[in-house]
């Protein structure tokens, strides 16, 4: 099992770094490496609408805690993208032709579904749940879970992290056209335009960094959970995984390209992971009051099922499942003990001695 070092290098981000290496040809080759993501001929607009998309969906099925009804044919038509007008301010000019559906994890696009119509019935036969300080209402099913976590935090798992991680950076999308010397003004290759796909799923600006993290959306907002554990992932992601990948792929550097890859997929896995730890830290805090604590285990059991969806993963499906096992089947009946255990069973198996940082 592949352990994390916490003690990542930090790239100085006021510099334009030179890498020497090779290609395939083995040729040696000198280029310049920017310290942000702002090629000139990036193309993710599909990743942000996706983004976008989500980000209405979670609007929509957050009126369920204010005592709203939720329409399942809706919330699916919006998963599906088919039937709906989108309303945000992101659609204003044009509708997204993309849908999240189709680029779900297969087996989980029925989960979601089977989700979205518990959600609609709790909408309206279901009890909200208010925190002890009455500042907070969340809709649980009778065992205690959010669909509505469930939902949000399973797209961005098995869509977003899976497509990022397992599925632009695969063999599949590397090995293909990469003829940059042919490229027109403004144009990409294949193999250019799958990097900026993955890199799209992150949900970051071009610019991010652990000094800037200004912008960051869905794992470009949690990424955040990592710093309080120490850790330099926001940097390491961004520095020597998608910018050092991408400026080696626009210099047909694949070997440069491929270890950027093995970073992107180990240091994005860092995210759930500290996400994970972060509610379940706040589950034992707040371990008396049910809708805190139920709301938090929800989040925290959406992020560690995520980590199944890397093709790279440090972790198996049956250990994230035994995980996620320790908290029970009713949330309502969980003890600290027993998000003690669980939340020791994901540090041990990433290597993490402080977990109660994060």
């Amino acid at each position: 099992m592949k352990i994390f070092k916490q003690s990542a290098k930090l790239i100085a981000l006021s510099m334009v770094a030179l890498l020497a290496s090779c290609t395939d040809s083995g040729k040696e080759n000198d280029y310049a490496v920017p310290t942000t993501y702002n090629f000139e001929n990036t193309s993710y607009g599909g990743q942000v609408d996706r983004l976008n998309m989500l980000a209405e969906l979670e609007t929509y099925m957050k009126v369920a805690n204010e005592g709203g009804v939720v329409d399942a044919t809706i919330a699916k038509a919006m998963f599906a993208n088919e039937a709906y007008t989108w309303t945000s301010e992101a659609f204003t000019e044009a509708q997204p032709t993309k849908q999240l559906k189709s680029k779900t994890f297969d087996d989980q696009q029925a989960v979601i579904e089977v989700l979205i119509d518990e959600l609609a019935d709790l909408s309206v036969t279901g009890t909200l749940t208010t925190s002890a300080n009455g500042e907070k209402t969340y809709l649980f099913n009778e065992n205690g879970f959010e669909p509505i976590q469930l939902i949000s935090k399973g797209i961005m798992g098995a869509c977003f992290y899976y497509q990022g991680t397992s599925v632009y950076l695969s063999d599949a999308k590397m090995d293909v056209d990469n003829n940059v010397t042919a490229l027109e003004e403004g144009a990409y290759t294949d193999m250019q335009h799958h990097f900026d796909e993955s890199f799209g799923y992150f949900g970051a600006p071009v610019e991010f960094s652990i000094a800037n993290t200004v912008g960051g959306v869905f794992w470009g907002k949690y990424v955040k959970k990592t710093v309080n554990g120490g850790l330099g992932t926001i940097d390491n992601l961004m520095q020597d995984g998608f910018i050092l990948g991408r400026a080696a792929i626009n210099n047909e550097d694949y070997t440069t390209r491929d270890e950027a890859i093995g970073t992107i997929r180990a240091e994005w896995e860092m995210i759930p992971v500290s996400a994970a730890l972060h509610y379940l830290n706040g589950a034992i805090e707040d371990v008396a009051d049910d809708a805190l604590r139920n709301h938090q285990l929800s989040e925290a059991i959406a992020f560690i099922s995520a980590l199944k969806y890397n093709t790279e993963a440090s972790i198996t499906a049956t250990a994230v499942d035994a995980i996620i096992v320790e908290l029970g089947t009713n949330l309502y009946e969980v003890t600290p003990e027993m998000i003690n255990a669980a939340r020791t069973s994901l540090a041990d198996a990433f290597g993490i001695a402080n977990a109660t940082d994060y």
